[in-house]
């Protein structure tokens, strides 16, 4: 029977959105084949992710649970993957094409000699096999990878390519709790885990996003919103009028013409919500949004829709995360 698994990435207590994008299509695949899905979990507190697992597509969840696996261990991921993937023989494992991803596909490929494509953006069944397409020359070409070597194909998927499903609060999934391989040498030593800080962050991987439009007023009250962003750990964007009118850098542009960001809480700072700038960040976990105009179209998409001038509301909500979390 066809298996289709996906390597599941984690933070903060929470499966990173891009796990269920994958899930998504490994659930196609297995519908289209009559197989199954697996998710593969590493970790050291992984009970709570079992279920936004199986409500997304999981059939099987693997887990992995070792105090060493607090954050990314290669060397223990890399060994225990492919003995698990050696023994249950997987057609097809997806990574997310992230740095972590990316490095344990790569390595598991070169220590197992297994076929490996980067970056793909659709996958087509054909004679049995399993056709991997990514873009090249620029994402100009799209270019199909087949496997001539025995074992599973890996493949490293993009973030936000594929689309996300709606979960299945009723579904269940098996989970098998498997031993972690701890290699008696190893060529990688982790000793901390550095945070990437969210001021300069690329907007596509932060977690908390406080976005500016016109209604902050001018590059001036722009200060606000940096400050309150630093208060709860979140990271500066804007939308295209911001751009223009010189209060944030190019890449700092969400929209259509920007960036398309997909953080856990989206604070949307006097934007009204055109197209342009919806389109960007319409796939936000949670959105916020804080503007003058009771008709403004972003409060359609919005979880909690603030009317009040955000010039007025930052400095009180900045003050008061700075006395919950000590952030200044």
């Amino acid at each position: 029977m066809h298996a289709f698994w996906v390597v599941a990435e984690h933070s903060n207590g929470a499966v990173d959105r891009v796990t269920f994008e994958l899930l998504g299509e490994a659930r196609r695949l297995a519908r289209e084949s009559g197989g199954k899905t697996a998710a593969v979990l590493f970790g050291d507190r992984l009970e709570a992710l079992v279920p936004p697992l199986a409500h997304y597509g999981a059939d099987t969840v693997y887990t992995f649970q070792d105090d060493r696996l607090a954050r990314y261990n290669p060397g223990v991921v890399v060994a225990s993957l492919g003995e698990l993937c050696a023994a249950q023989e997987p057609t097809l494992v997806l990574f997310p094409a992230t740095s972590t991803g990316n490095d344990a596909a790569v390595r598991l490929s070169m220590e197992r000699n297994w076929v490996y494509a980067a970056r793909c953006v659709n996958f087509l069944r054909k004679d049995g096999d399993i056709e991997m397409v990514r873009p090249v020359n620029g994402q100009k070409v799209h270019a199909t990878v087949r496997g001539q070597l025995a074992g599973p194909r890996l493949a490293t998927v993009i973030p936000d390519v594929i689309g996300l499903d709606k979960p299945d609060p009723k579904r269940t999934a098996t989970v098998v709790a498997c031993t972690p391989v701890i290699p008696e040498e190893t060529d990688v030593e982790v000793r901390r885990f550095i945070p990437g800080d969210p001021a300069t962050i690329d907007l596509r991987e932060a977690g908390i996003i406080v976005s500016a439009g016109r209604g902050v007023g001018s590059r001036d009250n722009m200060q606000l919103v940096y400050e309150f962003a630093a208060a709860i750990g979140g990271s500066v964007g804007g939308t295209r009028v911001a751009v223009d009118l010189g209060w944030l850098p190019r890449e700092r542009q969400i929209g259509q013409t920007g960036k398309t960001v997909t953080p856990r809480l989206y604070i949307a700072c006097g934007i009204s919500g055109a197209t342009q700038h919806t389109l960007g960040m319409k796939d936000s976990s949670t959105i916020i949004a804080i503007n003058t105009d009771p008709a403004a179209p972003i409060f359609k998409i919005a979880d909690l829709a603030l009317e009040t001038d955000v010039r007025e509301l930052l400095p009180t909500l900045t003050q008061r995360f700075r006395q919950e979390t000590g952030r200044k």
